[in-house]
């Protein structure tokens, strides 16, 4: 993945989560990363009363259906540390959302 690739897709990532009505999200940063096909974006939320930090770790994959197109998978990381690591509802609707900032991701970063 090119770095313009990367770099694109992190703004749809951002552009998915605000689609969200449910809750506020917020970009705090990106985390560097080796890999040349992840990236790593350090996001806050508030929902209902919590508030929360978290990691959504980005994996890109050549997509099955058109050569030199790309996939993303988009998966959340919480610190064990944080309030609420123990707040499955927490966890299970950023989860959720993220299916969505995904498919949103997805259905963009091959368009021209």
């Amino acid at each position: 993945m090119t770095s313009d690739k990367k770099v694109q897709a992190i703004k749809l990532l951002k552009q998915g989560l605000e689609t969200i009505q449910a809750r506020a999200y917020t970009e705090i940063a990106e985390i560097p990363t080796d890999d040349q096909d992840d990236f790593q974006v350090k996001y806050s939320f508030v929902h209902e009363g919590i508030e929360g930090i978290f990691t959504v770790i980005g994996k890109a994959a050549p997509a099955a259906s058109e050569e030199g197109e790309i996939k993303f998978t988009l998966l959340s990381e919480f610190a064990e540390d944080s309030l609420h690591y123990e707040s499955a509802t927490a966890k299970e609707q950023v989860d959720n959302d993220l299916i969505s900032a995904e498919s949103y991701l997805n259905d963009h970063i091959n368009q021209g």
